[in-house]
């Protein structure tokens, strides 16, 4: 029950605007409910969360098309081989290949790329100690 009413109001903070972004729209219909924005004790992560994603994949591919495309490529195909993030699978498991068009995978990758999304405090150092050679 405390998980349906986070997710509620998740979705409800993350929506104001979603009407004016299709991209925005996409990540909450296609992508939310496993890629959180944030949680709390009462939530359990079944996936990395976005704002982990969008590092990752910007870090490797900080030029716009390059990183739109990536999430493009992924989604469609998802390869364990190619992963930015073994440890997310190693945790979470592999995404499963999604029947997502790549067109509204595009805008959800748009909106990733352009969207500033609060990272918690604890997260930049975790990444900074699993990442040492990264800027």
């Amino acid at each position: 029950m405390k998980t349906s009413i986070f997710t509620m109001l998740i979705l409800a903070f993350v929506s104001t605007s979603a009407s004016s972004n299709p991209g925005k729209h996409n990540y909450e219909k296609l992508c939310l409910s496993c890629h959180l924005t944030s949680k709390t004790k009462d939530t359990k992560a079944i996936a990395p969360p976005i704002f982990a994603v969008k590092t990752h994949v910007k870090t490797a591919y900080p030029d716009r098309e390059d990183f739109i495309q990536t999430i493009v490529d992924w989604v469609e195909d998802p390869d364990a081989d190619a992963s930015l993030m073994p440890g997310a699978i190693r945790k979470f498991g592999l995404m499963p290949k999604l029947p997502y068009a790549p067109s509204e995978v595009r805008k959800v990758a748009e909106f990733i790329y352009d969207t500033d999304f609060n990272s918690p405090n604890w997260y930049k150092k975790h990444y900074k100690a699993k990442h040492p050679t990264v800027q």
